[in-house]
């Protein structure tokens, strides 16, 4: 087996372990350590500082909940992008990739409905962000996260490749932050060389880099 088909393996392997975790936390717990982190984020000067900020939807009960991120990124002035993941072809992008569209209103965040395979709520049309530029900061999903800042999303390379893309097109990266459970802490992530390494991670008990 290749030294990279190993590390698929791994990460496979530690993928379904943090999964298998993560099902057992209460709704209690999830519910608090997520008031908390919102509570830090909202101290962390780089998320003070960013005016447009790409949030994503929380999954029901495997990730912190972000609806109350995303509605303080609105009292606050921010211009706010949530994904969309496409599965068309199109020059200069896999074949699924992922979109930042903008969102006018919480009202609109609000109004999403359930799309695509995973019947996730996502934008259907608006201002993509790969198109305009002037992202400042992401806050980046994931699966589990170390203390090196290392991230393991689900997988699927959206998050990766956006950022990639991003990047080369506009010459700038955006700010890379993970808001993490406690349960999503795990000593080390095997990467591989297409893999984004965080600015910080936000946990429950601390607003600053791990």
């Amino acid at each position: 087996m290749s030294s990279a088909a190993s590390i698929k393996q791994v990460k496979k392997q530690l993928r379904k372990q943090l999964k298998e975790k993560l099902k057992s936390i209460s709704q209690e717990s999830l519910t608090r350590q997520s008031h908390l982190i919102h509570q830090n984020l909202l101290a962390h000067p780089n998320f003070k500082d960013a005016q447009s900020i790409a949030v994503y939807m929380n999954m029901p009960d495997l990730e912190v909940q972000t609806m109350e991120i995303i509605k303080s990124c609105f009292t606050l002035g921010k211009n706010v992008y949530l994904p969309r993941c496409n599965y068309t072809q199109v020059p200069g992008r896999k074949l699924n990739y992922m979109s930042m569209i903008r969102m006018p209103t919480f009202q609109s965040v609000l109004d999403l409905t359930p799309q695509g395979k995973y019947q996730l709520l996502e934008p259907t049309q608006g201002e993509d962000v790969m198109d305009t530029g002037n992202l400042d900061l992401i806050i980046v999903p994931g699966v589990a996260f170390d203390r090196a800042k290392n991230r393991m999303g689900h997988g699927a390379g959206f998050y990766d490749e956006f950022i990639t893309t991003y990047t080369s097109k506009h010459t700038t990266r955006p700010y890379l932050l993970a808001l993490a459970l406690d349960e999503q802490l795990t000593d080390h992530i095997p990467t591989e060389p297409h893999d984004w390494r965080l600015d910080s991670i936000v946990t429950s008990s601390s607003s600053s880099s791990l």
